[in-house]
């Protein structure tokens, strides 16, 4: 059995506290019904392959893309016109919910490690 200090102990016991309560924070972004889409909406210049097009000297057509990926492969998709912004919205949503998912592991493994101490701060040999 290792001693602690009951300071070092009620730190222990405050720090699962804040990631408790940092945890109710995550809960309404979960619970959230809108709808998200997977993927990142970036702009793409691609060539046409015309040798007289304004493309050939460097500067590339421009369109918006959602890119996304699928069993491990990048796909691209051309965002329809008019709903660049709905895609943005979309894909933002997709991204909050994957970092606060990512939190959600980090302050879990945490805790794990902080129970883990308080455990075996209290636990007696015969």
């Amino acid at each position: 059995m290792q001693t602690r200090d009951p300071e070092q102990l009620s730190r222990i016991r405050q720090s699962l506290n804040e990631l408790t309560k940092e945890i109710r924070q995550l809960v309404p972004i979960f619970a959230d019904r809108r709808p998200f889409i997977k993927g990142t909406v970036y702009e793409q210049k691609r060539k046409c392959g015309k040798p007289n097009c304004h493309c050939a000297s460097g500067e590339g057509h421009s369109s918006m893309v959602l890119s996304r990926s699928e069993k491990g492969r990048t796909k691209l998709s051309a965002i329809p016109s008019g709903h660049l912004k709905d895609f943005q919205v979309l894909t933002e949503r997709y991204q909050r919910f994957r970092r606060t998912r990512a939190r959600l592991g980090q302050i879990y493994k945490t805790m794990i490690s902080l129970i883990d101490q308080l455990e075996e701060s209290r636990r007696r040999e015969n």
